[in-house]
């Protein structure tokens, strides 16, 4: 899935991760609340090398949804953060990276909010970045005790939207680096 990016430089290389041509479509799936009895619905498009992650959020009886992407293997290797190109409405955005660490036999997200705070392009688009260390481990949204997230065992890497606002949400992502 990992492919040359026209981000790389020589003091810190990044590789695209994907830019969703449609190699990398049948990659990503919908996990929302419902599988917690929640009424959270998301949706994933991809045009124009260009997904789309919108839906409704429903606070009552959950209040979540996400879009995920399994990795293979060695995608993350070596890495020490992710960027990505994005293009937002207000609402708060978070990414989870998954790797191989358990706690009580449940796998951990490792989550941080992405923040879209940088310098917006004409047709708003912004680069957001997230170094490992700033991810918190958690299970089922409850932060636990884990180490740190290791990019040598990625297995899924997703967007999550949690923000405790009931309402239609839209996020266009052009592509994810890591580097």
């Amino acid at each position: 899935m990992t492919t040359e990016s026209d981000t790389t430089d020589a003091a810190n290389p990044c590789r695209r991760l994907t830019d969703f041509d449609d190699e990398h479509q049948d990659r990503w799936a919908i996990v929302d609340d419902g599988v917690m009895g929640g009424r959270s619905s998301g949706a994933i498009g991809i045009a124009d090398s260009i997904m789309r992650f919108s839906g409704t959020i429903v606070t009552d009886g959950g209040g979540f949804t996400s879009v995920r992407c399994r990795l293979d293997g060695a995608e993350m290797a070596g890495t020490t953060r992710m960027s990505m190109r994005v293009r937002a409405d207000d609402r708060v955005y978070g990414v989870t990276l998954e790797d191989d660490a358990e706690v009580g036999e449940r796998s951990v997200s490792h989550r941080a909010d992405l923040d879209m705070t940088g310098d917006v392009d004409a047709d708003g688009w912004t680069v957001t970045s997230i170094d490992y260390a700033q991810l918190s481990p958690s299970v089922f949204g409850r932060a636990v005790d884990a180490p740190p997230f290791d990019p040598d065992a990625a297995r899924e890497i997703g967007i999550i939207i949690a923000d405790g606002v009931d309402g239609g949400f839209s996020l266009d992502i052009d592509w994810v680096d890591v580097c």
